[in-house]
């Protein structure tokens, strides 16, 4: 009886700390697109056919994201994200352009503070990492973020 109750503890255990490293499933790339959507039509005071236009692109955005991760392949991340950035100013009016450039600073500024740590969960240097990004070095090889 206590074998059974040992390994039945294990089990648990095992389950619960694999659920809580995984997170928790991730929105697909129909949510993301929506929630951005969302985000974006409420703090930029989007039209309706701006929303249609936004939630067109973020949707393409999220697909050839999730795609581009599985290879993990960051050029054509940084080409898919410069794009992005390209179509979205010709849909948003000058106004809400610079908008969107304050509100993305902000949540940059707040995102490093929050998060403390880095993509692959280390903690950060944040002095080093602010020097490196204020001197326009940035490091991309594994050997370099530990």
């Amino acid at each position: 009886m206590k074998k059974v109750m040992l390994a039945m503890m294990l089990v648990f255990a095992g389950l619960t700390s694999s659920f809580a490293q995984r997170g928790g499933d991730r929105p697909t790339p129909e949510q993301r697109a929506e929630n951005q959507t969302k985000f974006m039509t409420e703090k930029l005071e989007l039209t309706d056919k701006q929303q249609k236009q936004v939630y067109a692109l973020n949707m393409s955005r999220m697909q050839k994201m999730q795609d581009l991760r599985k290879s993990e392949d960051r050029e054509g991340m940084k080409a898919a994200h410069e794009n992005y950035q390209k179509e979205l100013s010709a849909i948003l009016t000058p106004a809400q352009q610079d908008k969107y450039k304050m509100l993305r600073e902000d949540m940059r500024k707040r995102g490093n503070v929050q998060r403390g740590r880095n993509y692959h969960g280390q903690k950060k240097d944040h002095q080093k990492h602010q020097s490196d990004q204020q001197g326009g070095k940035t490091l991309r090889s594994k050997e370099a973020r530990k």
